[in-house]
């Protein structure tokens, strides 16, 4: 699990696809999963191969992850081997939809095509109408309601039609599958408060991750890429406050030591938000990156848990990290070793270079 403190460190992407060759080409790891919605990502090569990079990346993934920095997991040759997925039930950008809907137009039958067309026409235009809104109208609700149905109508139809001897046919229908279920559950979160839909995002996101490693790519080493709060292997005073149990507790849970946390942390420079206004990194001494910052001189690696390695004393106290949120960076206390096996640190970092938006 590779993790970031904030998603607007142009640093921590490049740093991590370095991270994912090394561990693609030496150690056999061959799958992706991001903080991206799972139908998408899963699709974004598939069904969009004779489009660049970039409009693979724009059309594929969250906005988060439309920048430059990224391109080398979609132009470079070592990464043609890899398997790209998303973990998140957040829908990225229609045109996979239109593709996948005119896939399904000659590979199922016109009754399936129809119900999942229908839905998924009135699945976007409600995301529209409802992006970015703290707050849902009653009348909003009553088009997720009829949504929702909608979809129940369609899983049921294509769950009953699912027979398949054309293995790389099935597998499409599977990331389908999975796909109109994510669907449901993210017009169900939107009608939720904004702590019990955090709450039931985590838990979504784990069940696709289970699901991606347990049945679609089962035996394949996995690299996830999300934000800190998704990888932490512990919970923070605040998310004990909320009852939030993230994606890094629950894998810890159930694959035990076959999981491995690194969170990234930077000490100087800039940040984008996630409005992509940029911000300074200011540190206080009684942060832990102040205390990286002063004793290493480039970006470095700090094993947290390595068996055979001294004990550290400073491991054994409650350290201050600054960490993004959606108000910007706010500072974090917790016992690091608890938390993650070990930290990227980077010294000195900028934001992404982001793409023009092609897609308002």
């Amino acid at each position: 699990m590779l993790g970031e403190s904030s998603h607007g460190v142009g640093d921590f992407y490049t740093g991590k696809i370095n991270m994912i060759k090394y561990l693609h080409s030496v150690h056999g790891f061959n799958v992706v999963v991001m903080e991206s919605g799972l139908l998408e990502a899963v699709f974004c090569r598939k069904l969009l191969k004779d489009l660049p990079a970039e409009e693979k990346i724009q059309h594929g993934l969250l906005d988060i992850f439309h920048n430059e920095e990224m391109l080398p997991l979609f132009q470079e040759s070592w990464a043609n081997g890899l398997h790209i997925a998303g973990m998140d039930i957040q829908p990225a950008y229609p045109l996979i939809s239109q593709n996948m809907l005119e896939w399904l137009k000659f590979n199922t039958d016109e009754e399936v095509y129809a119900s999942i067309h229908q839905a998924e026409t009135v699945f976007f235009n409600i995301d529209e109408e409802i992006r970015g809104q703290t707050k849902i109208a009653k009348k909003a609700k009553e088009k997720i309601q009829m949504c929702m149905d909608l979809y129940q109508s369609s899983l049921e139809l294509f769950e009953s039609r699912l027979k398949e001897d054309d293995i790389e046919k099935e597998r499409k229908l599977k990331v389908i599958g999975q796909g109109l279920k994510n669907r449901l559950k993210w017009l169900e979160i939107n009608t939720k408060s904004w702590i019990a839909s955090g709450v039931m995002r985590g838990t979504y996101m784990f069940r696709n991750l289970q699901w991606l490693l347990e049945e679609y790519y089962k035996g394949e080493k996995v690299i996830v890429w999300a934000h800190n709060f998704h990888i932490r292997k512990s919970k923070t005073v605040t998310s004990k406050l909320f009852g939030i149990t993230n994606v890094g507790q629950q894998l810890s849970k159930c694959y035990g030591d076959q999981v491995y946390s690194i969170g990234y942390y930077a000490g100087e420079g800039e940040l984008a938000s996630l409005l992509r206004v940029n911000f300074p990194i200011n540190l206080s001494k009684k942060q832990l990156e102040s205390l990286l910052l002063e004793a290493c001189r480039h970006d470095s690696f700090v094993p947290l848990c390595e068996k055979g390695l001294p004990k550290r004393n400073w491991l054994n106290r409650r350290w201050r990290l600054l960490e993004a949120g959606m108000i910007g960076l706010l500072p974090i206390a917790i016992y690091p070793q608890k938390h993650y096996d070990g930290i990227m640190f980077c010294r000195k970092v900028k934001p992404p270079a982001y793409f023009m938006n092609r897609l308002l």
